[in-house]
């Protein structure tokens, strides 16, 4: 009875130690691997690494304390956004070509000429430089010289007065009468859209 129970003794206590060099060894690698993620020291890892294999689990736990908090990816995409945020603080307010304050409104640049902002050629409305679509409209925007259309070349104030129905002079377009309404009209009468205006080119002069 008492061999089985050393024999059952011995056992447990080898399996607690290839357990706990199993363990022991897996918090070396882990580390390891883990202090190459942080930092590029190699005074650092093997620090790091020589903590864990001299203390084991208290020495892991020592290691969780003093590792760095961010990896070297995390650092990396971190010095990416202040990066982007610096720029995109830059550039609000100042031309992208001299550098100088500007304000929002402005089409071009007062200090260098630059154009800073487009016109919608369909509502006449600011737009930025990279913008394809108006956000006010939807209109697609011409990106180079060559895609404008006749009708697109014309100005703003043109756009809107054509989107307003009215000619450039202010007055509403014309619009001829159907056929039929044509045969209605009295002698001396013109076909145009002003009903209440006889035509003075057919009345004999004095």
């Amino acid at each position: 009875m008492e061999q089985l129970v050393a024999q059952a003794a011995h056992l447990l206590i080898a399996l607690g130690g290839a357990y706990y060099l199993a363990l022991w060894f897996a918090l070396v690698v882990w580390t390891f691997q883990d202090i190459q993620t942080r930092t590029r020291s190699v005074i650092a890892q093997i620090f790091a690494t020589l903590l864990v294999v001299l203390f084991s689990v208290p020495g892991a736990l020592l290691y969780l304390l003093m590792r760095p908090r961010e990896t070297l990816e995390e650092q990396y995409e971190r010095a990416l956004e202040e990066e982007y945020l610096i720029q995109d603080l830059e550039t609000v307010g100042r031309c992208p070509h001299c550098r100088r304050p500007v304000q929002d409104d402005f089409q071009f640049c007062p200090y260098c000429r630059a154009p800073l902002k487009q016109l919608c050629i369909a509502c006449g409305r600011l737009l930025s430089l990279d913008w394809p679509h108006c956000p006010y409209c939807g209109t697609r925007q011409p990106t180079e010289e060559g895609e404008l259309t006749v009708q697109e070349r014309r100005s703003p104030l043109e756009a809107v007065q054509r989107v307003l129905g009215r000619t450039p002079s202010g007055r509403q377009p014309e619009r001829p009468l159907p056929e039929d309404e044509a045969t209605t009209l009295p002698p001396g009468w013109s076909r145009s859209r002003r009903e209440n205006e006889p035509d003075t080119s057919e009345l004999p002069r004095a």
